[in-house]
């Protein structure tokens, strides 16, 4: 999947770079003429281009020097890096229609555009666009920067365009309709849309998440979200018309600052994401420092202390390090099949793509078009989804852990409360038993305890060895199981004495039937290693709340007795506290 995906993405480069090569043969200077059956149109084929390397043209200068602007070389719709103003001409003529137009840069982070519209050498009229124009004062308030043009259908007209940005020159210009221009704006806020609801719950997830779980990671991948998102509501534009008006101060520093955000967090992302303090120690101090340096740049601009130019150039420099790192710190579990470095070298792979394609952008080396101007946002969509299954894995590891943790606590408890030869509860475990049952019983339903001792084990011991008188003792448990009721608890008490709980009884009665039956139970003898062994019990027994609703006192009354019936002559059950007959 991840070849595909790779394969797919450098044909999308190599495909704008083909378009670009097409775009810088030179073009003759022609006539745009609009038409009602097109409703919007490609302005660039007939856009020439002077360069202001002085900024001292005014818009009559420029027109005096019409004959001088060329055909723009290199990629179509986009000069580069320009650190001068540069003048653009258009000729204009609409065949026919109402002649209302709509003169539209999707480009929204240009900072400032100059519209002079000339017929017959006179000026008819002026208009002002650009980011660092207050939104409010837009003569369309949208998103794209766009201005109303009337043109007279059959009148030619020249339409300059001064263009000065601290950012690159990517124009991607176009004439439209009316209805056309708002119905395209209609269908870039819904995808828009899209995209940042996407986020917002991604964002949502993250935080509930982070919370719940306390990991760093969420927080992480939070921070990552906020850079990608803050980027995109400055690069769309929908930034400044819903959020900020005017695009001036530390507010034009959005795009690298996010950017700059990103890559700061998203290097400790990596870091704990891929644990490169053991997996790759020397990645791990480099992404370490990158993201160091990232934060420090990031500081530094919102000190104020770069220029936006300083930040893109930084940006665009360090921008591709860390995924470039990071890509290389997932690969080796990637090859081992660990899908965590597989979603790592996907994540980072898209966003590579994508920040090369809006590198070349930048640089104008490559065509400003649909495709070019988005294909970041859809990489780093596909990147915060890779991050989303990352942090799902990861969530997976969390409980696995826990459950690991949990079992093993479980496994100590049952060492600790069991019986290592009957797998019968140990004294501990009859303890914790005693305290609940004592809880739980009242006068309607009352608790017995049993404590048995073993009539004869210590001949079988001594005559057949310690081997068959641990046979005899797992027999002994099991039978006992077997003749008390499901919800009766069998305990080893240590050397050859037994513990029964039996709760919910309704009074001595029934308690006596449980004893009679242990008793019977016993009338065969036990075969161990082939030999019939004839073992017998003497039970004493007490009962809560009637006799005691204390453990200690219950066990020693229980006791008690059953060590009177081992002096009136074993194998006999008696009641302890009330001095219960015995019985045979």
């Amino acid at each position: 999947m991840l070849s595909v995906i790779a394969r797919a993405l450098l044909g999308l480069l190599l495909a704008a770079a083909m378009a670009a090569s097409v775009q810088a043969l030179p073009a003759v200077a022609r006539t745009l003429v609009l038409e009602e059956s097109r409703p919007t149109l490609d302005a660039w084929p007939a856009v020439r281009v002077l360069a202001d390397p002085a900024a001292e043209l005014d818009a009559t200068g420029a027109l005096a020097r019409l004959p001088e602007f060329q055909a723009p070389e290199g990629a179509a719709r986009n000069l580069g890096v320009q650190r001068h103003p540069v003048w653009l001409a258009l000729s204009l003529r609409a065949r026919d229609g109402d002649g209302q137009w709509v003169f539209d840069l999707d480009y929204p982070v240009v900072n400032e555009l100059q519209l002079y519209l000339f017929a017959d050498g006179r000026l008819l009229s002026r208009q002002t666009l650009g980011s660092t124009l207050p939104f409010e004062q837009r003569r369309l308030r949208s998103r794209s920067l766009a201005a109303p043009l009337v043109l007279q259908p059959g009148q030619t007209y020249q339409l300059l365009v001064r263009v000065r940005t601290d950012s690159s020159m990517v124009l991607p210009i176009s004439l439209n309709k009316l209805g056309a221009y708002h119905e395209r704006e209609a269908g870039r806020l819904l995808g828009q849309g899209l995209m940042f609801g996407l986020l917002l719950a991604l964002l949502a997830y993250s935080l509930v998440n982070g919370l719940s779980l306390r990991s760093p990671l969420f927080a992480m991948y939070a921070g990552m979200l906020l850079g990608s998102a803050a980027f995109f509501l400055d690069f769309t534009g929908l930034g400044q018309q819903f959020l900020w008006s005017q695009r001036s101060g530390r507010l034009a520093m959005v795009s690298p600052l996010s950017v700059l955000l990103s890559l700061a967090v998203g290097g400790h992302f990596v870091m704990r994401a891929l644990e490169t303090p053991r997996h790759s120690p020397l990645l791990h101090r480099c992404l370490w420092g990158l993201s160091a340096l990232a934060a420090a740049l990031l500081a530094l601009g919102l000190a104020g202390v770069l220029n936006y130019r300083q930040a893109q150039v930084l940006t665009t420099l360090i921008g591709p390090l860390t995924p470039t790192l990071a890509i290389a710190a997932a690969w080796g579990r990637a090859r081992r099949r660990e899908r965590m470095g597989l979603y790592m070298v996907l994540g980072w792979g898209s966003y590579v793509a994508g920040a090369i394609s809006m590198v070349c952008l930048l640089r104008g080396l490559v065509p400003a078009n649909f495709w070019t101007l988005h294909l970041l946002q859809w990489a780093s969509l596909l990147e915060m989804l890779a991050w989303l299954r990352v942090l799902g894995l990861h969530i997976e590891a969390v409980r696995q852990d826990a459950e690991r943790n949990a079992a093993a606590v479980r496994d100590l408890s049952t060492i600790a409360h069991t019986d290592a030869l009957t797998g019968l509860p140990n004294r501990r475990g009859l303890d914790l038993a005693l305290q609940a049952a004592l809880g739980r019983c009242n006068a309607q339903r009352q608790l017995a305890v049993f404590l048995i001792d073993l009539d004869g084990f210590k001949a079988v011991n001594d005559s057949l060895g310690h081997a068959a008188g641990d046979q005899l003792l797992v027999q002994v448990g099991q039978r006992l199981t077997r003749e008390v009721r499901r919800s009766d608890l069998v305990a080893r008490l240590g050397g050859d004495e037994f513990v029964v709980l039996a709760e919910g009884l309704q009074g001595e009665a029934e308690a006596q039937f449980i004893g009679r039956k242990l008793l019977d139970a016993f009338a065969e003898p036990v075969r161990v290693d082939g030999q019939a062994c004839r073992i017998g019990l003497t039970i004493g027994f007490a009962m809560a709340p009637l006799d005691s609703v204390h453990a200690a006192d219950l066990m020693r009354m229980a006791d008690a007795a059953m060590y009177e019936g081992k002096r009136q002559g074993r194998h006999r059950m008696k009641r302890g506290g009330a001095g219960a007959p015995a019985l045979a």
